[in-house]
């Protein structure tokens, strides 16, 4: 439902630009002789070229879903590894006991040591541009490129790259100096109105990028195709990988559920948050994942895993929140385009004009 203080921090990250703190993502270094190997043995997707970024996903030998991880190349045989701030140890576990007893390599959660504020927002590269002597154009900064450089005076890691499916970077540096950062930016993003957005605003735009979440959208019940994350399993890639023989046979079989995006009519009293049972004529045929409210759209959304059936542009079922039965109606998944998106579509157009 509708809260004055979320939309502020919404409306005002997609109409000039926000910072938050992300620190409590989980960090791993993966360097030395065989990690290239070794790590791509660990996901799905072909890994990242030097100085550009990817998501991957680690999968159980089921083809499960078992983390998401963002992947920068730092070299050769350098990689820095980024989670969630509730997969930390869960997925440093999982790595270290695939690694080989005998790795050249060598595996070290940086979790506590490194910090990471996030810059989003139409003047996000304004206000990065002003801390900096780099470059921050689109030509000279894609998107999904990682630069090691100095922000205010500061050594920082930044890629340009956003939850919020918004322009923006996201700034990992040496921990101690986070507070002096994050003053840094507001100061430079003055002028632009730029203000504090957090987690809940943060969830909401992604919710309307289609951005899934892992334990909610991905877990260990659903395979990679019923969530919805095909473009990243590479089944046919060179190097065999941790369920890859699973996902081969599952990528052509018609799947028993299919994540999809919903409108749910609440009369704004209150929005899905996830796990809420889903109706269909008088019978239970899924669940929510993850939910929130739209300030674009106006209304209560959430992600749900229905019946491929269910899943069709238009279909209505009921999402039951507090014992209430709630019309909701399957949207466009995702329900707008993200920055990368929108700035690819207009090159493009431009180049064909």
């Amino acid at each position: 439902s509708t809260n004055c203080f979320l939309s502020k921090a919404v409306v005002s990250t997609q109409s000039t630009g926000g910072v938050t703190d992300v620190t409590p993502f989980g960090k791993f270094f993966l360097e030395g002789p065989g990690a290239t190997k070794f790590l791509s043995s660990m996901v799905a997707n072909t890994l990242p070229k030097v100085d550009r970024v990817n998501i991957s996903h680690m999968l159980t030998p089921a083809g499960r879903v078992y983390a998401e991880l963002t992947i920068t190349r730092l070299g050769k045989d350098r990689y820095y590894l980024v989670t969630g701030s509730g997969s930390e140890l869960h997925d440093l576990r999982w790595l270290l006991h695939h690694m080989p007893e005998d790795a050249g390599f060598t595996l070290r959660n940086a979790t506590d040591d490194m910090g990471v504020l996030a810059v989003a927002g139409p003047y996000a590269r304004h206000v990065m541009q002003k801390l900096t002597d780099e470059r921050m154009e689109h030509e000279h900064f894609a998107f999904l490129e990682c630069r090691e450089m100095q922000l205010a005076g500061f050594n920082v890691q930044a890629t340009r790259i956003s939850y919020t499916g918004e322009l923006g970077w996201e700034i990992h540096h040496n921990r101690r100096d986070t507070g002096l950062l994050y003053r840094k930016i507001l100061e430079a993003g003055e002028e632009y109105e730029i203000g504090d957005y957090g987690s809940f605003a943060t969830n909401s735009l992604r919710l309307e990028k289609g951005f899934r979440g892992w334990g909610a959208e991905m877990n260990l019940d659903k395979n990679p195709f019923e969530a919805g994350l095909d473009p990243f399993i590479k089944s046919n890639k060179k190097t065999s990988f941790i369920g890859q023989e699973a996902v081969r046979a599952l990528k052509d079989k018609e799947q028993k559920c299919r994540l999809a995006m919903l409108h749910v009519n609440t009369n704004d009293a209150l929005d899905p948050y996830g796990n809420e049972t889903i109706w269909f004529n008088n019978k239970v045929v899924g669940n929510t994942t993850s939910g929130g409210y739209s300030y674009q759209a106006k209304s209560s959304v959430c992600f749900a895993y229905l019946p491929p059936e269910l899943t069709a542009l238009g279909s209505n079922v009921y999402v039951e929140l507090l014992g209430v039965r709630y019309p909701a109606t399957v949207v466009n998944d995702p329900m707008y385009e993200t920055e990368a998106t929108r700035t690819r579509n207009a090159l493009k157009a431009a180049a064909q004009a």
